[in-house]
């Protein structure tokens, strides 16, 4: 399986995603001074408490990030998967003397383990950075604890694996409809939804985890089913 995902690696532009994740990156960075910032605009505004406190700033900077990247990781699974299994290109993938089963798997894991690796260092890469800023110049009127970071790492952790979830999710709807934009506006759709209702629960872990938990079974789910499709597929 590793040297599957070595070969996917080589025959698809990886250089692509990692310059994307630096942009992302440097992006991200600017987003997060602008959530903890907004307070300051009208302290009198009782909207804009949902954006005082390092807590909450992490909850909503994480699942923000989290759909980047599920734009990102399903932008990745139209070149790896949609266009190959869509194209002429599914006729070279099934003539080689690999079980079909197992390539699709490498490409989802490549494309999973892409997508939570990268958000992890994105966001310890802005999480470092804002917080040396704020010892310096602090933007947020609170002191940073080992709790905050501590709440830092999980949420990181639980986004970061959601992402990978909800993106195999739209990956199988564009899968079925055989289109690289039903991907793309499904990843974005599925966010849009499931964010709104993450927002309103970040601060319970418990319900954190769950909906985790859920991305993960839905994941696993939709990659059995499109194995089953795949091995049924006639050239």
């Amino acid at each position: 399986m590793f040297n599957l995902m070595k070969l996917e690696l080589k025959r698809n532009n990886i250089r692509t995603y990692i310059i994307s994740t630096f942009v992302i990156s440097i992006i991200m960075l600017g987003f997060i001074y602008l959530l903890a910032y907004l307070p300051q605009f009208d302290p009198n505004d009782a909207d804009l408490n949902l954006f005082v406190g390092y807590n909450n700033i992490i909850s909503l900077f994480s699942v923000i990030n989290m759909t980047v990247f599920c734009l990102l990781s399903s932008v990745m699974y139209s070149r790896f998967v949609i266009e190959e299994y869509t194209g002429k290109s599914v006729i070279l993938l099934f003539s080689y003397p690999i079980k079909r089963e197992k390539i699709f798997i490498s490409k989802i894991m490549v494309v999973s383990l892409f997508t939570i690796i990268g958000m992890i260092l994105c966001n310890i890469l802005i999480f470092v950075i804002f917080a040396l800023s704020e010892t310096i110049s602090p933007l947020v009127n609170e002191r940073i604890t080992f709790e905050i970071i501590t709440k830092a790492i999980k949420t990181t952790t639980i986004m970061a694996v959601s992402a990978a979830g909800l993106s195999i999710i739209a990956m199988g709807i564009g899968f079925i409809r055989k289109s690289i934009p039903t991907t793309i506006i499904s990843a974005f759709l599925l966010c849009s939804f499931l964010c709104n209702i993450v927002a309103d629960t970040l601060i319970s872990d418990t319900l954190v985890i769950v909906f985790m938990a859920i991305t993960i079974i839905a994941g696993i789910i939709v990659t059995s089913i499109l194995v089953k499709k795949i091995s049924c597929m006639e050239v």
